[in-house]
């Protein structure tokens, strides 16, 4: 039976690594072609767009894509990763007014169930958006009962550190941790949900169908990922490297960022066993006028660099 393993993270969690790691030890594929990085499809959150079921507006992200893009998306992804005699019908589909909306999941669940059985033994999808979008998680779990005894599923909750997450995200996009703190409350919150529904895999209930693992503990040792080199019916050798230490509380040593979480967003962090020497910071005095000029630069330049080379392809036709 093919076997699909999703990690759902937020933003700059570390899930490119993660799925890097899990290559070195696991015999898994990714989709081959798609506009996106890092072999991301943003399959599920494109479903939920196609259906025009709801979805949250994320801070720097296209998501959540309009729902005619998404479904022309979704077609051309699968046009893309599989052969012509695997595709499910799609003609109908891009018709708007010529599908219902049961249709609609079945090709849509049908196109996963192609692309599992395509890039078998293991299918991975990562993406940093799912875990926000309420909408994008249902369908998935809707797809795992539709596919029971046709696809096998394991769903990886990764955890990052939110002073780390945010602070990368910043260095990144210059996105304002103030605001992108709440889309990381959304995501574990949601996290929390999924796991009281599906149950928690561990060696001792390998039923549950949830791993949730922490960046940090990545970063000592895979032990955490046992449930997962199980399912894959595997394990990793005794020299696998584990996640990079160098990562870690970075924040602490900007002498400009001050930014402090939330009182909800660090009591769902503590949840999570994270504790206050891993989530206070210090009051910046300068921190407010830096962020605010850091992301206008940021921006300005990005605009500049989109004019460039908007003007070096008119040239060029």
């Amino acid at each position: 039976m093919p076997k699909s393993i999703l990690i759902l993270s937020n933003k700059s969690s570390g899930s490119s690594a993660v799925q890097r790691l899990l290559a070195q030890a696991v015999d898994l594929k990714c989709v081959e072609k798609t506009r996106h990085f890092e072999n991301e499809s943003l399959y599920w959150t494109k479903a939920a767009s196609a259906l025009q079921m709801p979805q949250q507006d994320m801070l720097d992200s296209e998501v959540p894509i309009e729902a005619m893009a998404a479904r022309h998306d979704l077609v051309q992804l699968l046009r893309d990763n599989l052969p012509a005699h695997r595709l499910p019908n799609y003609a109908d589909y891009l018709a708007t007014t010529a599908t219902t909306a049961a249709q609609d999941r079945a090709f849509i669940f049908a196109g996963w169930q192609r692309l599992c059985e395509q890039y078998t033994p293991i299918f991975l999808e990562k993406s940093p958006h799912h875990l926000v979008q309420w909408s994008a998680l249902s369908l998935i779990v809707d797809c795992m009962e539709q596919l029971q005894g046709e696809v096998d599923f394991l769903l990886v909750g990764l955890v990052r550190n939110p002073m780390d997450t945010l602070y990368s995200a910043f260095r990144r996009w210059k996105t304002p941790p103030e605001a992108l703190q709440y889309e990381w409350l959304m995501a574990y919150t949601h996290l929390q949900r999924l796991a009281e529904m599906l149950g928690t895999r561990t060696r001792v209930n390998p039923a549950g169908r949830v791993v949730i693992v922490r960046y940090e503990d990545l970063a000592v040792s895979l032990a955490p990922l046992a449930p997962v080199f199980d399912f894959c019916g595997t394990s990793p050798s005794a020299d696998a490297p584990c996640l990079n230490r160098r990562s870690l509380l970075k924040w602490q040593q900007d002498r400009f960022f001050g930014f402090s979480l939330a009182p909800e967003v660090k009591a769902l962090a503590m949840q999570y066993g994270y504790r206050d020497a891993d989530l206070d910071n210090r009051d910046r005095p300068l921190w407010p006028l830096y962020r605010d000029v850091r992301r206008s630069l940021h921006h300005s330049t990005r605009w500049g660099k989109n004019l460039y080379w908007y003007l070096k392809r008119s040239r060029q036709i």
